[in-house]
């Protein structure tokens, strides 16, 4: 099958999302570069460590490429541990990463200026973005058994997966990840941040995890941010942070219960 028919087969999978590509600069939106913050935020730290600051989305923006379920308005920040020391899988990986959401009077956000002792590694090269929306398809293991001949189709759509990136690094707003490794990232988040260990396989064996995981689908891609060499970014040996949220916070503007996950390869 081509690209085009597999796309036409699988077009009720998609799931539109923005890709932040390289734009003019923007107010708000960036990834990298200097935070515009209210006057009393506090850094956020890891294992007495401050994080590194990854970026900014203006939700206004990103409302104009792509209504959804995250609030039409605000600021969102994104901070992830300097040193790389949480994945995800482990219950007491929370506070690895912070995002802060910024829903008041936009003028109150200040150029962020090395206050409270913040080493300049925790900031990297800026890059103005801009979303623009596109429509992400599933991972391949989740229409492997669909597709009649793999070993014929299933390169045609891995490309079909990624062509929508053209190229550019996969930096994207909510639709369907693209992981590094398995696509059980919405289970993951739901038995880590409820307290289960995933370390290792007795966290599957847990008398809790059957419940737990039924509202596994509650969770939603917020972020995804790709290894980019521009930025020096580089998440493990060359792999992706997920940034994950279940869509009844986002809805309230409740972001303190984001849950993450870095992949590798």
């Amino acid at each position: 099958m081509t690209k085009a028919e597999l796309r036409e087969r699988y077009a009720h999978l998609a799931k539109p999302a923005a890709h932040l590509r390289p734009a003019a600069a923007s107010a708000f939106t960036q990834l990298g570069g200097i935070p515009r913050l209210p006057e009393d935020f506090v850094w956020p730290r890891y294992k007495g460590s401050p994080h590194a600051f990854l970026g900014q989305i203006d939700l206004a923006e990103l409302r104009g490429s792509l209504a959804s379920f995250l609030p039409a308005t605000g600021v969102l920040s994104f901070f992830y541990d300097e040193e790389q020391r949480a994945w995800g899988f482990d219950p007491d990986d929370r506070g690895g990463w912070l995002v802060h959401f910024h829903d008041g009077d936009l003028a109150a956000l200040k150029s962020w200026t090395h206050r409270q002792d913040i080493p300049a590694y925790c900031f990297s090269k800026r890059k103005a973005v801009a979303p623009h929306r596109i429509e992400t398809m599933p991972y391949f293991r989740a229409v492997l058994d669909t597709i009649p001949d793999w070993d014929r189709d299933g390169e045609a759509y891995l490309e079909l997966v990624r062509d929508v990136f053209v190229g550019l690094p996969e930096h994207q707003v909510l639709g369907h990840p693209d992981p590094v490794q398995e696509d059980t990232m919405e289970r993951t988040c739901q038995l880590a941040s409820n307290g289960i260990y995933l370390g290792n396989p007795s966290g599957y064996h847990d008398r809790r995890r059957a419940d737990l995981e039924s509202a596994a689908g509650d969770w939603k891609l917020l972020l995804q941010l790709d290894s980019d060499d521009e930025l020096g970014w580089l998440w493990g040996s060359g792999g992706k942070l997920y940034f994950w949220i279940r869509e009844t916070d986002a809805k309230a503007g409740d972001f303190s219960r984001v849950w993450l996950e870095l992949q590798s390869t």
